[in-house]
């Protein structure tokens, strides 16, 4: 079934023939352009095309655009591989845009993108419903065209997006920003900023290997770089939405669940909850197309949600053991540990105030 965001985006430029959007939501990469707005040309330089536009979200928790901008980035960075149209070495310049999880579709304007992937046969990775995560989207490509993504080559990253998480002329985001932020000392370093919230490298303290424990948004409420006391802010995520999955905090400045992020969105089981069947490279997965709002098993679908640990967890972290397991933590006495809870309005609970033990940013 056409994703209703499709056929809204595509009906929007057939009506009126709005071809702003270059570089943003359509062009090389991307997407085909919107009717009446031509073949897509090549794009924009490296760098150039649209400003990033932050939204706004004045009564948390909102929906974040599926398409094109969610926040924009403050730092710059230096890619490390050669990618699409970066070489290596190249700069990607601040104010990027910072986008959601989702690609909005491969058809043939993304040939030979999709052939420089290693595909041979481009037509068997087109999808021109768009709406899956850039996790996804990957995994599926490599097993259609039975090639690794992601991979490098020498000094050539082969992947949807490259090594730093974004690509295209008009270079935007969907995840990782790792060459924005160092992996050293405690909390990681600001990124960007979503709606008003600063967004924040994966790590909560990477000298002691801990993670955050982050809502549906992609958010939790503790102590930042720049502010001692407790704040609602976003991490980058190694899995899906990656960037974030909604603008919260929640209405009562908590967390936000994932049923609830689910409600900002129309998206979410407008196929009467069905899904969508998706064969991957590590076998077939049920995928609600274009919802955002992933649970603790990593699942998008409305059925047998699974909350994520941060609506329940005393704490705000897990630690990531010597042998690649996770634990909550658990080790009060330990001078970085934050105790706290912040739930989300409809589990009844508000912010409870956390309890910062020497908290030290290195």
């Amino acid at each position: 079934m056409i994703s209703l965001r499709c056929v809204a985006f595509l009906a929007a430029g057939v009506a009126g023939q709005d071809c702003s959007g270059k570089g943003v939501t359509w062009g090389p990469g991307i997407a085909p352009p919107p009717a009446g707005c031509g073949s897509g040309g090549s794009g924009a330089p490296t760098g150039a095309g649209a400003t990033c536009t932050n939204p706004t979200c004045s009564s948390p928790p909102c929906a974040a655009p599926l398409l094109g901008d969610v926040g924009c980035t403050t730092v710059s960075g230096v890619e490390t591989y050669n990618h699409e149209l970066l070489s290596a070495g190249q700069e990607i310049a601040s104010n990027a845009h910072i986008y959601g999880p989702f690609e909005a579709g491969f058809t043939s304007q993304q040939q030979s993108i999709i052939e420089n992937w290693g595909c041979s046969d481009a037509s068997v990775a087109y999808d021109t419903e768009g709406g899956t995560d850039i996790g996804t989207a990957e995994s599926k490509v490599s097993h259609l065209c039975n090639v690794e993504l992601p991979r490098i080559v020498g000094n050539t990253y082969y992947g949807v997006v490259g090594p730093c998480g974004g690509h295209t002329g008009d270079y935007h985001f969907h995840r990782s920003f790792s060459c924005l932020y160092s992996e050293t000392g405690g909390h990681s370093t600001k990124v960007g900023v979503i709606a008003g919230h600063n967004i924040y490298g994966k790590w909560e303290d990477y000298d002691n290997q801990r993670l955050p424990l982050l809502d549906a948004c992609g958010a939790h409420i503790g102590p930042t770089p720049e502010s001692s006391t407790a704040v609602y802010h976003y991490h980058a995520q190694d899995k899906a939405p990656f960037t974030v999955g909604c603008h919260g905090p929640s209405a009562s400045g908590g967390l936000v669940s994932v049923a609830t992020c689910r409600s900002l969105y129309s998206d979410c089981d407008n196929d009467g909850g069905s899904g969508t069947t998706i064969q991957t490279k590590t076998g077939s997965i049920s995928y609600d197309r274009f919802c955002p709002c992933f649970d603790a098993a990593g699942s998008n679908m409305g059925t047998n949600i699974q909350e994520l640990p941060a609506l329940s967890s005393t704490e705000i972290y897990y630690t990531v053991d010597s042998n690649a397991t996770t634990s909550l933590a658990g080790d009060s006495a330990a001078s970085t540990t934050l105790l706290g809870s912040a739930f989300d309005d409809a589990s009844g609970w508000g912010f409870s105030a956390l309890l910062l033990t020497a908290w030290t940013f290195l």
